[in-house]
Parts: structure tokens; C-alpha cells; sequence
């Protein structure tokens, strides 16, 4: 069972998702989807989900979001909105799963650190469920989920590229890692060969 308390014994690997525009669960006129996890021990908060063949949430994978130029079947990405192993998800049975193809503004744990983000940067899907920049490829196109609106200061040395240092209220948890990368969604386009 989940247990965001700083009480818990061991860190949080990363900082759950902050939302910073377009979600408002008093007023869902955003698109987001309810679904049962397929293992709630898999998928955390700020991890890009996509549903399986049986409708069930899954971490998204870079397979996902790469197409060859004949073209191919877009998916419909979403960004973890809690734990899969939360108290309330246990209780529904269903995750919540925020929408790219919407307008949110968003911060996650969960990008790749081996490269150096700008903003404007393009998103695709990486491994398990992370972030990872766009680029150009000659032979595939890439589906873009999202694009980076704001980053940390640039230090020399700075191993974890450039994401912000989080700040502000404290959580309710702690996190081992306690970075984040700033994005709004932005789903199903398709850019062959070039990243504009």
C-alpha cells in the first residue's frame, strides 16, 4: 500500500507529477481516462501510460510512439495522474490518466537525465515510461506528447540536465531525486523526418 509520509521508512525514487494548469477535478472539463492498472506496483506518478490490449494501464514504452513512413496507428498517451498502488486507486480500481492530446501544463520525475533540455524542446516517450527528447530520424517519424516550457538554471556539471530543482510547498513524501521537467502536452503529431 501507498504511503507518502516522510514517516515511510524509505524515499520516494521520484517526486509524484505536479500539475500546474488544466486539471481541475471539481470541474473535469479536461480529458482525462479511468483504468485499472495491469500491476500496481508498475506505474507511478508522472510516468506516460498507455492501455494495453485489454484496456488496462501499462507504462509506455519508445516503441509506442515510433512509426515508419507508411504511416502506422498513433496511440493515445497519458501521463499518470497518481500511483498505481495509491489508497484511492486501490479503493476504485481505476488510475487516472491525464490526457496528452489536451492543454496541461505538468511536472514530472520522470524524464531521461543523459541529455541537456531547452526550452521548446520536443517529448516522445523513453523507456518505461519516462520522458525523452524528440529527434530526427531519417527512417522513422515520432510521435510528440509534449513540449518543455521551463528548465533549471544551467550549472556546469549539472548531471541531471538542466531540470528544475523543486521547490515550493513541501509534499507530503520525499523523493531520492528530487528533479523535474517542466512540459505542456501536446499529442498525435506526427513529424517524419524533422522535429519543427
Amino acid at each position: 500500500m501507498a504511503d507518502y509520509s516522510t514517516r515511510r521508512g524509505a524515499l520516494r525514487a521520484k517526486l509524484p507529477l505536479q500539475v500546474l494548469r488544466g486539471f481541475y477535478p471539481t470541474e473535469p472539463s479536461k480529458l482525462s481516462s479511468l483504468a485499472e492498472p495491469l500491476n500496481a506496483n508498475d506505474i507511478k506518478s508522472g510516468m506516460v501510460i498507455v492501455k494495453d490490449a485489454n484496456g488496462k494501464w501499462i507504462r509506455a514504452q519508445v516503441a509506442d510512439s515510433t512509426l515508419d513512413e507508411t504511416g502506422g496507428t498513433t496511440k493515445s498517451f497519458y501521463i499518470a495522474l497518481t500511483d498505481a498502488d495509491a489508497l484511492d486507486v486501490q479503493a476504485s480500481g481505476k488510475l487516472v490518466g491525464l490526457d496528452c492530446s489536451d492543454t496541461f501544463e505538468l511536472q514530472s520525475g520522470y524524464f531521461d537525465k543523459s541529455v541537456v533540455w531547452a526550452v521548446g524542446d520536443k517529448l516522445t516517450v523513453g523507456a518505461n515510461g519516462a520522458l525523452a527528447k524528440a529527434v530526427a530520424d531519417s527512417a522513422l517519424g515520432v510521435q510528440v506528447i509534449g513540449e518543455v516550457t521551463a528548465i533549471g538554471a544551467n550549472v556546469a556539471g549539472n548531471e541531471v540536465g538542466n531540470p528544475i530543482a523543486y521547490v515550493g510547498y513541501t509534499p507530503s513524501c520525499a523523493a531520492a531525486d528530487a528533479y523535474l521537467l517542466q512540459f505542456k502536452t501536446a499529442d498525435k503529431v506526427i513529424l517524419p523526418n524533422a522535429i519543427a
